[in-house]
């Protein structure tokens, strides 16, 4: 088994949002897209916390 980066699999994550837009391009409910967006911060705080960090640790 290979060994990814936490931030590439976050990044892969975020392919699972594509049936999700196309859902919303369907209906137009606008709770399909605050869920959306949700996931997209959710997704990008992960992205964040799992990169590198320069700075000094507490």
């Amino acid at each position: 088994m290979s060994s990814s980066s936490p931030r590439l699999v976050t990044l892969l994550a975020l392919l699972g949002l594509a049936p999700v837009a196309y859902y919303i391009l369907g209906t137009g409910r606008n709770i399909v897209a605050l869920s959306l967006v949700s996931v997209v911060i959710i997704a990008a705080s992960l992205f964040l916390m799992t990169g590198d960090h320069e700075g000094q640790a507490a």
